[in-house]
């Protein structure tokens, strides 16, 4: 098995000095570094400009990026201090429109929030509704021909238990060393 992925290895160096490609040389700072081509009797190793995108553009003007240089690396007593005092409700509820998580998701929460209250919005007028006393309500365009919109189960069946072992997992692990910190403490207390 060992000498088959150095064939392998062998085999994509290979194919990547007759086209041309990038992809086994080094990156210097910025510039990516091009093999010379068989043809080419140079032996020096050519450079040219890594291309920039406009993604790449506008990633580093957003505002997580710019703040990114003023962030802090050391929590100090102070800091801690501000962060518990019995006000910090209301302090984060007067800064919450200047939050930085709201400045870098404020699109896409705005986005998927308003695709879901379209979505809400369609169905009830084309297909039922609750009210707040829970009595069900046909739209006011029920019975026509446009379908009420609505995603299959079965994906979200299928990927639930994978999904809950992925997330329940650090819950999982945080219930086990509690355990254990309180078997510890139990036996201290009845050795002792």
């Amino acid at each position: 098995m060992p000498s088959f992925r150095r064939a392998a290895l062998f085999i994509a160096l290979v194919a990547a000095q007759f086209n041309e490609s990038t992809a086994f040389t080094p990156v210097i700072q910025g510039q990516v570094a091009i093999a010379p081509s068989t043809s080419s009797t140079a032996t020096a190793m050519k450079t040219k400009q890594a291309p920039e995108t406009k993604d790449d553009d506008t990633m580093k003007n957003s505002y997580g990026e710019v703040s990114r240089q003023y962030r802090r690396t050391v929590y100090s007593h102070d800091d801690w201090v501000k962060h518990r005092s019995p006000d910090r409700f209301i302090r984060n509820l007067k800064s919450f429109s200047s939050s930085g998580v709201i400045k870098n998701l404020g699109k896409e929460v705005i986005a998927t929030t308003g695709l879901a209250a379209a979505l809400v919005g369609w169905n009830m007028i084309f297909g039922e509704y609750q009210d707040l006393m829970s009595i069900t309500h046909n739209g006011p365009l029920h019975d026509t021909l446009i379908p009420v919109l609505s995603l299959p189960l079965a994906p979200f069946t299928l990927s639930s238990p994978s999904l809950g072992l992925l997330l329940g997992k650090s819950l999982c692990i945080d219930l086990f060393q509690n355990l254990i910190y309180t078997l510890h403490s139990l036996s201290v207390c009845l050795l002792a």
